[in-house]
């Protein structure tokens, strides 16, 4: 069985191309962030363009979360 490893999610609020947007942050590396469009969030991974829409923030973040998750196992 799996040892259980515990990390810690920094959620920042940045300034990015003059909006204000969530990063995520796991040991200092970016894993992705959040900005908000009207009552909606779009989450884009790090390194991606594409946006994943959500309907609340914390949505937005568990997403988030799942995929490092995913793929860094």
């Amino acid at each position: 069985m799996a040892k259980e490893q515990k990390i810690q999610v920094v959620q920042a609020d940045v300034t990015r191309n003059g909006h204000t947007v969530s990063v995520l942050t796991v040991n200092k590396n970016e894993i992705g962030y959040v900005e908000t469009v009207g009552d909606r969030f779009n989450a884009y991974l790090a390194g991606n363009t594409s946006a994943n829409h959500f309907k609340s923030m914390d949505d937005a973040v568990n997403f988030l979360i799942a995929e490092y998750h995913l793929h860094h196992s």
